[in-house]
């Protein structure tokens, strides 16, 4: 990953091994622009420089205005991001795309599974779901990595007496769910909330994962409640203080400011902000949390090494 060292910004290239690819992040994150309120992006451009094609979307949302943005819009901008980095950069560079922690990015498809929504018996009414891998974390060996069917040979929904008989589940005297909610941290207190503690139905992937994956690229999220590592926020900052000096008599003039405020910010001042949230990941590395890593941040602004505890952490 290229690094950007020093009060001058020195470009520092990576070094690779063979068989490497170049690493580029591309954060990703939302903002509203309110009438009264408020080059880092991913662009693929002509001969001359003009843009011709831009990964960035703006919509108005509103009465009479676009509808809101929605799962699916994301998972169309990713898609075309994809394309623009894969023509800009080649086959070389492999793209890391950064989100933050939020429920809407970890969406599952259609036919996820999901213990919860399963009723105790087969059929009735309920969801088809996928057919799955019975993990190699069950209980009883003697079903691990055998394929289980999530219908009945008629085509039916299984439930889930008989999804957790078939790996071997004594579930004699278990209620099917808790009502209203189950008790905290429990792992058995009913079937529903037994089967959703299974690796298969924990861990799956969500649509925006394996549409990244699948196109051979890798994505990654942020801790929750920590919008200091993405550097977008920043950049977020920098343009609405912007936006609320330009004078804005109606909707038209308050869009015209948004998108050139937006396009105003410095390379360079991008590449500060994404300097910054490194160097709180690096403080979060060494231990550091709260005042003490915000301390650290501030006081190694201009320096490109940090001391702690005799150990040296690197920023870019």
């Amino acid at each position: 990953m290229v690094r950007f060292e020093g009060p001058e910004l020195t470009r520092v290239e990576p070094t690779l091994q063979p068989g490497e690819k170049q690493i580029k992040p591309y954060y990703h994150d939302e903002c509203c622009f309110h009438a009264n309120d408020d080059d880092g992006r991913l662009v693929s451009r002509g001969p001359t420089g003009e843009i011709i094609k831009d990964a960035r979307r703006i919509i108005y949302p509103g009465a009479n205005g676009d509808a809101w943005w929605t799962h699916e819009n994301l998972l169309e901008q990713v898609k075309y991001a994809i394309e623009v980095h894969d023509e800009v950069n080649g086959p070389n560079c492999q793209a890391l795309f950064i989100f933050d922690n939020s429920s809407a990015h970890a969406s599952l498809p259609p036919d996820a599974l999901r213990a919860f929504e399963m009723n105790k018996s087969d059929s009735g009414k309920q969801r088809k779901q996928r057919d799955t891998i019975i993990p190699d974390s069950n209980p009883d060996p003697t079903k691990r990595g055998l394929l289980q069917k999530m219908t009945t040979p008629s085509g039916e929904p299984k439930g889930l007496k008989s999804v957790l008989e078939e790996r071997g589940f004594n579930i004699q005297g278990l209620r099917a769910k808790c009502a209203p909610v189950c008790p905290f941290e429990s792992t058995g207190c009913c079937m529903a909330r037994l089967l959703s503690q299974q690796d298969d139905f924990r861990c799956q992937t969500s649509m925006l994962e394996q549409l990244i994956q699948d196109a051979g690229h890798e994505c990654i999220f942020l801790p929750k409640f920590h919008c200091e590592l993405n550097p977008i926020e920043m950049y977020w900052g920098w343009c609405k203080y912007r936006y609320r000096q330009i004078a804005k008599r109606n909707f038209n003039e308050a869009k015209k400011a948004a998108l050139e405020v937006l396009d105003a910010c410095p390379v360079e001042v991008i590449r500060r902000f994404i300097n910054r949230s490194y160097r709180f990941l690096s403080a979060y590395r060494l231990g550091l949390t709260g005042k003490a890593a915000e301390w650290a941040v501030r006081k190694q602004k201009r320096l490109s090494r940090l001391y702690y505890r005799n150990r040296l952490v690197k920023f870019p």
